[in-house]
């Protein structure tokens, strides 16, 4: 396949779309560039392809979160972040009080704020230098790069994020937070604090894809059996309401998580990795053109999975016929 034919088409059919608002709850968001748009797809060979804005930065905010859930799967095992944090689903915004407080388990999920910051609170260090450069070493290691702080950002976000102290508080009420409540959203914000380009997000992305191993470094940073289970509680969660539409939409072909600064990471399972980066966003949070992007791109690269089904049984039938016969 021409990948780069690909993403050249869907870039020009998409960059029409004009629709979407930048974040204003953040302020420094709402200053974000409007017009930036670029798509990068990486492949599990380590190759990478681009097209448009696709060296601008915007801040990974929420996508930041499937990479603490990693490190925190690696650390302590699946089985304890599962019992610590959980997999339900929710109906209510990604930062929803009532939703904290009426959940069996307050957590809910890893992708939700409440969920979110409970899981960096698993990698908690009494050193806040040290807690929070093994963050960003983390997200620097999928990256492949020296990823850095949006310093504008971080302090924007900490000067607003009372919503995001009260979810922990109440947490801690609940004993559903492990960690200094200060400390650990200091934490949390710094992390969603780190410029991304869509190059940055596709290469990121593409460990996913690869069952753990970087594409490029070739250093196995989560395990198979761990990627699979990272992606398991991605699939209904990582684009807020949307995320069932997405599965429809996709036919279950990727896996994706965006963020309110504008980019959306999409892994296609034993294909690659697709970043996008677009600051306009929809009612629920995510880049209105990452989302036409991202349904189009995973349609056309991803495998239907009962179609390969079927393709490997017949495979399989049309071997024995041939060795019967011999």
């Amino acid at each position: 396949m021409d990948y780069q034919k690909v993403l050249e088409d869907v870039y020009k059919k998409v960059k029409s779309n004009k629709g979407g608002k930048l974040a204003s709850y953040i302020p420094q968001l709402a200053k974000a560039d409007p017009t930036i748009f670029g798509i990068t797809f990486c492949d599990i060979n380590g190759k990478c392809y681009s097209v448009g804005d696709s060296n601008k930065k915007v801040p990974i905010e929420s996508i930041s979160k499937l990479f603490s859930l990693a490190l925190a799967v690696k650390k302590l095992g699946k089985n304890e972040v599962y019992k610590k944090i959980g997999t339900d689903g929710s109906f209510m915004p990604f930062n929803s009080i009532i939703a904290a407080k009426l959940a069996p388990t307050h957590t809910i999920n890893p992708y939700v704020n409440q969920g979110a910051m409970a899981t960096t609170s698993l990698l908690y260090k009494k050193d806040q230098k040290e807690y929070k450069k093994q963050i960003l070493d983390n997200l620097s290691n999928f990256a492949n790069t020296e990823l850095k702080l949006d310093e504008s950002v971080y302090k924007s976000e900490s000067a607003t994020n009372t919503t995001n102290m009260s979810l922990a508080y109440l947490l801690k009420s609940l004993n559903r937070f492990y960690a200094p409540v200060d400390e650990a959203v200091d934490a949390y914000t710094y992390q969603c604090s780190v410029k991304v380009s869509a190059k940055d997000l596709a290469t990121m992305a593409s460990v996913f894809a690869n069952a753990g191993k970087h594409p490029e470094s070739h250093k196995q940073l989560i395990s198979k059996d761990d990627t699979e289970y990272i992606l398991n509680t991605l699939k209904p969660e990582g684009l807020y309401e949307y995320s069932p539409t997405w599965m429809v939409k996709t036919d279950g072909k990727s896996y994706a998580k965006s963020g309110v600064g504008g980019g959306i990471l999409i892994v296609i399972p034993n294909v690659g990795g697709i970043g996008i980066v677009s600051p306009k966003l929809d009612k629920y949070g995510n880049s209105v053109r990452g989302i036409e992007a991202g349904i189009k791109l995973s349609n056309k690269l991803g495998k239907d999975m009962f179609r390969n089904k079927k393709t490997r049984k017949s495979t399989s039938k049309q071997q024995k016929t041939k060795k019967a016969k011999k």
